[in-house]
């Protein structure tokens, strides 16, 4: 994948967000069930092409230091999944 900038600037749109269905909780659950698609395959993808490239990656170990980085985008991607039910 790239490592291009996204036109995400951290600032909120402003004006009034489009509401879809009646409850604005199902909006927010829709936002957070896209989200969770577009980063599953974002996922899948990068896989696919380590594995076609390295083979499987099932065995493979990761040092203790990437442990610890991949932990803290973790709770960073959770963070911002679970941001939508805060607004």
């Amino acid at each position: 994948m790239s490592d291009a900038p996204t036109a995400d600037t951290g600032k909120e749109a402003r004006g009034v967000k489009p509401q879809v269905f009646e409850d604005p909780a199902i909006d927010a659950l829709v936002k957070m069930f896209l989200e969770l698609a577009s980063e599953t395959w974002v996922t899948r993808a990068r896989l696919a092409a380590l594995e076609a490239r390295v083979g499987s990656v099932e065995d493979l170990v990761l040092p203790a230091d990437a442990e610890a980085a991949l932990a803290a985008e973790r709770d960073a991607f959770v963070k911002k999944l679970f941001s939508v039910l805060e607004r």
